[in-house]
């Protein structure tokens, strides 16, 4: 359901009129009235289903003529859709693996362990199953078997964890038709914490944008040969940075027609913030170092910002620079699932409110299932969806303003919700610069 596309916003809007109602309708309907908007609200808090799903042998065959993969009951393994799914242990990315898998992708799912990557395996390829098994008809034409690997751990800020899961991949499916990698590990803290690995980068920073950054350097040869797309999933928390960083008191919700370009607007705020930020915790100072429940979110919301700017970058590099011969190239999309009970929303919380959370996300917020809806259409929608966005809206490759889609509820809302920050390309390409330089990628 796309009622106030924001589904979280929707639900939130019920509650209150709800709440309004029970003082201006009589008593005796007060007990009608509640069970009415605790429906309401769980229907309208579960927002857009995806409905994206790879093409088949029974469709028509000029959709089949343009699609890059056909999805068959006896499909050869050599031809398969692989997708790589970070962070699977639970939440979004758990559902998301579950969904491509029952479809017919072979998933690659990791954890930051070993024993809990085999574990989660299970589980998907479990689930995966019995989802095929309650919808038979809707699965009739993917592939017969489930396939779901694990055979590396990756942790996101141990960068020679992630070359050797890279290592593993190029080594095991060079061969193979590696289509999705969707970037979903990710952490939210309240306290300023730093990498164990890389004393100097804080914790956001290093597992939310340098790990993923990495990742997805070192593999987008091997997509690039397929065809494939990169998946961000970011958040309406982007937006926060630019309240924190810009002098205009409402900056925090000004969008990208509110300006006459946004190439240049952060004029290098943030990437001063980050180097500021990321010098280990006695020397770490700035805008972003401070342990005040705002300023957290900011941190956050940067660290998602620039999975945004990076896939800004991906996909600019191969829509105006183009890609090596023979090759197809790649799209890249980032996205916000809603808001959304997972274990990081939770994470944030003391017990007593966790409790209460736990109870209040039923009605206010989505499931981990309904926030995997968003990451499941990007995985699978037409390559078309994933073009670049002009400020007008328009899908168009020249622009020099152009973006990759920021998707909300299953949509394309880049010019609606992603904030005027998340269109300045030259702060993009100088994080990732810079970011690629912590990696050791330049």
């Amino acid at each position: 359901m796309r009622f106030c596309y924001k589904s979280e916003t929707g639900a939130a809007v019920l509650s209150i009129c709800a709440l309004v109602s029970c003082f201006l309708v009589p008593k005796r309907y007060i007990p009608v009235v509640i069970p009415l908007w605790a429906a309401a609200g769980r229907f309208v808090a579960r927002g857009a289903i995806n409905h994206a799903r790879p093409v088949n042998d029974a469709d028509p065959a000029e959709r089949q003529a343009k699609a890059r993969f056909v999805m068959s009951r006896d499909m050869p393994l050599e031809k398969r859709p692989v997708a790589i799914v970070t962070g699977t242990n639970s939440g979004i990315g758990y559902w998301t693996a579950v969904g491509l898998a029952a479809e017919g992708y072979e998933v690659i799912v990791t954890c930051r362990s070993a024993a809990l990557s085999v574990e989660t395996a299970e589980k998907v390829r479990a689930e995966a199953e019995k989802e095929r098994r309650a919808h038979p008809q809707k699965y009739a034409h993917s592939p017969e078997k489930v396939l779901v690997q694990a055979k590396m751990p990756v942790e996101c800020d141990n960068f020679d964890s992630v070359r050797a899961f890279v290592a593993w991949v190029l080594m095991a499916y060079a061969s193979r038709n590696v289509q999705v990698l969707v970037n979903n590990a990710g952490v939210m803290r309240t306290d300023i914490a730093f990498s164990s690995f890389h004393p100097n980068l804080e914790l956001h920073t290093a597992v939310n944008f340098l790990g993923p950054l990495l990742l997805t350097e070192l593999l987008l040869p091997l997509l690039e040969k397929n065809g494939g797309r990169v998946v961000y999933v970011s958040s309406e928390a982007h937006r926060f940075p630019q309240g924190l960083l810009d002098t205009d008191r409402f900056g925090t919700w000004k969008s990208v027609n509110s300006y006459p370009t946004c190439t240049g607007l952060a004029g290098g705020k943030l990437l001063m913030a980050l180097l500021q930020l990321n010098q280990s915790a006695e020397k770490s100072s700035g805008p972003f170092h401070t342990t005040t429940f705002g300023v957290s979110l900011c941190r956050y919301g940067a660290s998602k910002l620039l999975n945004s700017y990076h896939a800004h970058v991906i996909a600019r590099r191969y829509a105006v620079g183009g890609s090596k011969s023979g090759a197809l190239g790649v799209n890249a999309c980032s996205l916000h699932p809603g808001c959304v009970a997972t274990r990081i929303s939770r994470s944030i919380l003391g017990s007593f409110v966790s409790a209460v959370f736990a109870w209040g996300s039923l009605l206010f917020l989505k499931t981990c299932w309904e926030g995997a809806q968003t990451t499941l259409h990007c995985a699978m929608c037409p390559h078309e969806e994933l073009e670049l966005v002009d400020p007008s809206g328009a899908k168009a490759t020249a622009s020099p303003d152009a973006v990759s889609p920021y998707f909300v509820e299953c949509a394309d809302k880049t010019c609606g919700m992603l904030l005027a920050y998340g269109w300045d390309l030259k702060e993009a390409e100088t994080i990732v610069d810079w970011g690629k330089q912590q990696v050791g990628l330049l």
